[in-house]
């Protein structure tokens, strides 16, 4: 009888059944290495599913942004600036951006929002104004919001947390912050500018954090005077009938802008509201939403390609302790296929199990950080969006990855000749030449998806569509980005083989481990890629995270050094005829300032480390003199002489008509002086000796700046003002007198030709000093210091204009409150004191925990490598002892081992990770390149030794006894 070969029905699924059935035991038996790929796969999907939902939670919901913007009302109306009568509004009113595409009209005359209040509304008016409080002798800043807060129109916007609502013209209510600044409770007394009131009650604003210092009040709680200071006016409208694009429309035409209710939740049609040029702008939100997701799927993806690459060396691993097992299942007639399924089924099961747990632990973990964030009063989350769809999906990519992972040694196992396996003999891969050619076509593939994202971005520049083409330009170099890295992954065996040809110049350790690198590329390789993995995201995270930070530092306005002040030693006191003290009043009020007197109260309010440093300067260096009306009605300016440096023609940065830098790049466009700091008391050329160029440069001087200092030379903040000798010209110019600014071309008197960053002037005379650069560590706005006796030498007259104070850390609102106190007696009552805070703290503290994370991530990478290669060598260690290596020796060739593959794995993967990071950033407007080179060599120098050291430790003296093999 003929034997019937026809598959069985239901055959398929039984193979399957057996096959998880056997993956699960497998599973069960080998915990610890399962529970190492379970938490390989788990780690990932726990960080892109806590930041889908906690990215999620940040973007307002249309629901959410009318509740938090408007309460309940149906909108509110603003000024727009309206030119003429043709302006559109944005769909998002004043949160987006108006457009007009006609000229000024001179005769058109916005009108107010307050009288534009259509009829059925009611109008509940907002203003925000500034009053002071006094803290001991000094009047301090208070921000005050002029509206009914706590009006029922208002829930949702506002929220009483604690007290009642004011009952009387006496009673206010404030921000929590307001309560922690002057420490205060509710129902006690705050005095004011505008009187005394009792905060009997604690408010929410839903659009500012609780740590605002905010006073509210009503209009009729104001005088009159200060009504007439406060801000503009917004009109909130209080009804039932929605507000349309008809509306709006009717809006504009006067000159006002609506935020409305309705046109948040429902915009009209394209045929009721075409598209406007300035929707784009007012979107750009959800561009750089969509912006941050596609940059965090290109973290996500490489992230996954590590953890692939991990657990894939891990299934390697454990499928090589299989082959034996797996071999007398095909003598027992089990085909290729199901030992394929064998293997590629632990790894579903196991990419399941860290999918789900990943994915909920990690939206957990968002859940809990949105909830206690949001309930500190903090608004960076407008909600809490938990993203369920995106917990499934990622639970998919967690199986996948799994499935993935195991597919390659499964692969390997099933091509396995049955009697080496069940010999037990190790025989080395051969070498493919399809993978080398492979990775060569990747690697021009990712250089070509990277070139078209180049040319697309630099094709749309700053033009209409510029938000449109970024998702499609930064797809295309993530694309590319992920070609470059698997590129690498294919080209790795070839590397190997081009640094290990010729070894025998090596110490014993090196060239065994060099040669059993080349000769088990299953091994090598799998343990390179998976560093490379980890790597290309910390190279990427890197120069990313310099790039960022330097572009907050750079576009941070620093005034003083981090946690430096300056405050003038010369106030002009007010006057009968001057009451608010504006400069320009009679100079027989201009009060001097003692600063040991300053100093002794900073030691006693701020701490015994403060630090301060007299600054003297060319007179007058913080104001000038007002001018007055002659006999004939003519304004006539008193001479204001002033010291600077001037500017070498060749020096100048040339600026375009957007009043940009013509080349972001170019080194004469940055640095100190390359902005206008109206906020600093810094005398342009500072007056001192060498403590006060420390304090200022944040750092000691150089002995070239030192020398300069003693022998008649200048030390200036910025090369641009050396001239090709090295000298520098401190110049004495007239501020009142009519100058050349840097909308002209140098040596014209008009206002044509090239525009330049900084002013040029009309000197009245000039010195040459020889000069030595020594920027600071913030481009603070000063040109230089030169000592007294260089100011004498050059008739410079000077006096002492700031006390530059240093102090050990930060200070609260609650503590510069208390020092202006103490300096009020010595600074008079008016102003507050603020150390220089430098840009926002959370930034970069995020910055540098993506940094610590992605050099972690390598570190483990390369430890979790030498734990799976010692594991899958410990044969190869059997019979180094058995022929009389050593301990010490077997050490030594492990740590070799892994040094070589952790440390092409470092350089390869910086590489790949620097490269489109690189790519996008060129393709920034007004973003620096910054290579962190320290910091990266730094991680190519540790990841190895680490992995090194790993290795070295794990490597056992006393091996387990291994049952008889027979050699193949």
């Amino acid at each position: 009888m003929a034997l019937d070969l026809k598959p069985v029905k239901g055959g398929g699924q039984h193979r399957l059944r057996l096959a998880l059935k056997m993956a699960w035991r497998d599973i069960r038996r080998h915990k610890g290495r399962s529970a190492l790929i379970i938490a390989l796969i788990a780690l990932p999907i726990f960080a892109m599913s806590a930041a889908a939902t906690a990215g999620q939670s940040m973007l307002a919901t249309p629901n959410e942004t009318v509740l938090h913007e408007l309460g309940q009302t149906q909108g509110r109306l603003s000024g727009m600036g309206a030119l003429n009568s043709t302006m559109v509004q944005s769909l998002r009113g004043d949160l987006g951006y108006p457009y007009s595409s006609d000229d000024q009209d001179q005769n058109f005359v916005a009108a107010s929002p307050a009288d534009v209040v259509p009829a059925g509304y009611r109008a509940i008016t907002a203003q925000a104004t500034q009053l002071t409080t006094p803290v001991g002798q000094a009047q301090m800043p208070l921000q005050t919001v002029v509206t009914d807060a706590l009006d029922p129109a208002f829930a949702g916007k506002y929220e009483l947390l604690d007290g009642v609502i004011p009952a009387g013209p006496n009673q206010a209510v404030g921000s929590p912050g307001l309560f922690d600044r002057f420490e205060l409770d509710v129902g006690e007394k705050l005095t004011t500018s505008a009187g005394t009131f009792e905060l009997v009650g604690s408010v929410r604003d839903a659009g500012a954090s609780d740590s605002n210092a905010f006073l509210y009040l009503k209009t009729n709680q104001l005088p009159a005077a200060a009504l007439a200071s406060a801000g503009p006016t917004t009109v909130y409208l209080a009804g039932d009938k929605p507000i349309n694009w008809a509306d709006a429309k009717n809006f504009n035409a006067k000159g006002v802008q609506v935020t409305s209710h309705s046109l948040l939740l429902s915009p009209p049609s394209l045929t009721e509201r075409p598209a406007q040029p300035n929707d784009d702008a007012s979107n750009s939100a959800q561009q750089n939403v969509l912006t941050m997701a596609l940059t965090g799927a290109l973290i996500g993806v490489l992230a996954l390609l590590e953890v692939g690459l991990l657990a894939g060396a891990a299934f390697a691993v454990g499928a090589r302790k299989q082959q034996r097992d797996l071999a007398l299942l095909t003598t027992s007639g089990a085909e290729g296929g199901l030992l394929r399924t064998v293997v590629t089924a632990s790894g579903i099961w196991l990419g399941l199990a860290g999918g789900v747990i990943g994915a909920v632990l990690g939206t957990a973990a968002a859940v809990i950080g949105v909830l206690y964030i949001r309930a500190q009063g903090h608004v960076l989350f407008a909600g809490l969006h938990i993203q369920w769809i995106g917990v499934v999906v990622l639970i998919v990519v967690g199986l996948l990855a799994g499935w993935l992972a195991a597919m390659v040694p499964a692969r390997a196992v099933s091509k396995q000749a049955t009697l080496s396996a069940l010999k037990s003999g190790r025989t080395a891969d051969a070498p493919s030449k399809w993978t080398t050619r492979i990775g060569i076509g990747m690697a021009i593939l990712a250089t070509l998806a990277m070139a078209a994202g180049g040319v697309i971005a630099v094709a749309t520049g700053n033009g209409p569509h510029m938000l449109q083409a970024q998702p499609l330009y930064l797809g295309l170099i993530i694309v590319g980005a992920v070609l470059l890295v698997l590129a690498m992954i294919c080209l790795v065996g070839r590397i190997i083989d081009l640094l290990t040809a010729r070894t025998s110049w090596l110490p014993v350790p090196l060239r065994m481990a060099a040669r059993d690198s080349a000769r088990n590329r299953g091994r090598t390789v799998p343990a390179v890629a998976a560093v490379l993995a980890a790597a290309t995201l910390s190279g990427a995270l890197m120069v990313g995270t310099a790039s960022v930070m330097q572009q907050v530092s750079d576009n941070h306005g620093w005034q003083y050094n981090l946690n430096q002040v300056g405050i003038p030693l010369q106030y002009e006191e007010s006057t009968p005829s001057d009451a608010h003290g504006a400069v320009g009043a009679d100079p027989a009020h201009v009060v001097t300032v003692d600063p040991a007197k300053v100093t002794a109260a900073l030691k006693t309010s701020v701490g015994p480390d403060v630090e301060t440093h007299v600054l003297r300067g060319g007179t007058p260096s913080n104001s000038c003199p007002s001018g007055s009306l002659n006999d004939d009605g003519e304004y006539v300016s008193p001479p204001c002489i002033g010291w600077v440096l001037a500017e070498p023609e060749a020096n100048r940065c040339e600026m375009t008509d957007g009043g940009r830098p013509v080349d972001v790049a170019d080194w004469r466009c940055s640095g100190a002086m390359n902005t206008t700091n109206f906020g600093t008391f810094l005398p342009p050329i500072v007056v001192g000796g060498e403590d006060e160029l420390a304090a200022l440069l944040g750092r000691e001087p150089n002995d070239a700046a030192k020398e300069a200092l003693t022998s008649g030379g200048i030390v200036i903040t910025n090369k641009i003002y050396a001239d090709n000798d090295g000298n520098a010209s401190v110049i004495s110019i007239d501020f009142h007198a009519e100058t050349s600014y840097s909308n002209a071309a140098v040596g014209r008197g008009d206002t044509k030709g090239p525009t330049f960053l900084r002013s040029s002037y009309v000197p009245l005379s000039s010195k040459a000093l020889p000069a030595v650069v020594e920027a600071p560590e913030k481009p603070l706005h000063f040109y230089g210091v030169v000592s007294a006796e260089t100011a004498a030498t050059m008739g410079m007259p000077v006096d002492e204009r700031t006390l530059l104070i240093t102090a050990a850390g930060p200070l609260s609102l609650a503590s510069g409150d208390k020092v202006a106190a103490s300096l009020a007696p010595f600074m008079g009552p008016f102003g507050g004191f603020a150390l220089e805070e430098g840009p926002p703290t959370f930034v970069n503290l995020m910055l540098w925990l993506i940094v610590v994370g992605g050099a972690l991530i390598t570190l483990s990478a390369a430890g979790i490598t030498a734990g799976l290669a010692l594991a899958d060598g410990r044969n190869d260690h059997a019979t180094l002892a058995s022929v009389g290596a050593d301990t010490k020796l077997r050490k030594a060739i492990s740590g070799s081992q892994t040094l070589m593959t952790a440390m092409l794995g470092t350089v390869l993967g910086i590489v790949a990770g620097a490269i489109p990071v690189i790519v996008v950033l060129s393709l920034q407007s007004g973003v620096a390149i910054v290579i962190p080179w320290l910091q990266m060599g730094a991680l190519m120098i540790l990841v190895p030794l680490f992995g090194a050291a790993a290795a070295w430790v794990l490597t056992k003296g006393k091996l387990p006894m291994t049952r008889r093999q027979t050699l193949a």
